[in-house]
């Protein structure tokens, strides 16, 4: 994530810009990703290939125009479905794929992207988070135009690993974009907004609250999310870490960005 901006000063209130951070995973990037066999496990600008004994292929045929426009030069080849048993698990239902997938980390709030293509009609794309539990499922109709998709997730869970995976035959991939909604911007504090923070040592304090559902969001200087919470009453909390902190209490009544230390 980008860097915080800090703009303005109020009184000790910081008014603040977090920028969201986007990542693209273009397969058609020969620098990153040259053409050929993937036939073990590496990470690649974030983005991890884990082959399971089954090596990933980036290829160069097979190539597909969308609709908006992209004509990737490059595409990565699953080589086959990524699960044991179970080649098209259902969205709900945990089955972690034991081969030939790719993973990468994700905030609490994130919008995946993906292009993809079809090997036949009945074949998926999954998303899955890190224990296999499945959350998205593209189903390809067929050849043709049916057989190449845009498809976007919007996850709002916990921060950790997703997976994209293959069920049911020899998908491709073409690019995959991640862009981090946990980022927020804010132009200055709400006029009336009473609820403050502040911290004492290495706890955060959170006091005046006017709502009964305040989201709490704490993030570090280089804009990590490093806490969040919702809250009815007030509280504190630990933060493990010196240094700077700007604390964005968000509710029905408004919202504000405090800067605080941790000392």
């Amino acid at each position: 994530m980008k860097k915080l901006l800090f703009s303005l000063m109020f009184a000790g209130i910081s008014a603040v810009t977090f920028n969201a951070q986007s990542k693209t995973w273009d397969f058609s990037d020969t620098a990153k990703f040259p053409a050929g066999a993937i036939a073990a496990d590496k990470t690649v600008d974030g983005l991890s290939f884990v082959t399971g004994g089954s090596s990933l292929t980036i290829a160069t045929n097979s190539l597909a125009t969308f609709d908006d426009g992209y004509a990737p030069t490059q595409r990565l080849q699953f080589g086959g479905n990524s699960y044991s048993g179970s080649t098209n698990p259902a969205i709900g239902t945990t089955a972690m794929p034991t081969r030939r997938y790719v993973q990468f980390a994700v905030s609490d709030k994130a919008v995946i992207k993906f292009y993809a293509r079809g090997g036949g009609a009945g074949r998926t794309v999954l998303i899955s988070d890190a224990t296999g539990k499945v959350l998205s499922v593209k189903t390809f109709a067929g050849n043709g135009n049916s057989d190449i998709a845009v498809t976007s997730y919007i996850h709002n869970g916990a921060a950790g690993n997703m997976i994209i995976s293959t069920g049911g035959g020899d998908n491709s991939l073409y690019k995959i974009e991640y862009t981090d909604n946990s980022s927020l911007a804010v132009n200055g504090v709400k006029s009336g907004l009473k609820s403050n923070a502040f911290s004492s040592g290495n706890k955060i304090y959170i006091k005046d609250l006017e709502s009964k559902n305040t989201q709490v969001n704490v993030f570090s200087a280089n804009g990590s999310l490093v806490k969040s919470i919702k809250t009815a009453v007030d509280t504190d909390f630990d933060i493990n870490g010196k240094g700077m902190y700007v604390v964005n209490l968000k509710s029905e009544a408004g919202e504000k960005s405090v800067k605080v230390m941790i000392k």
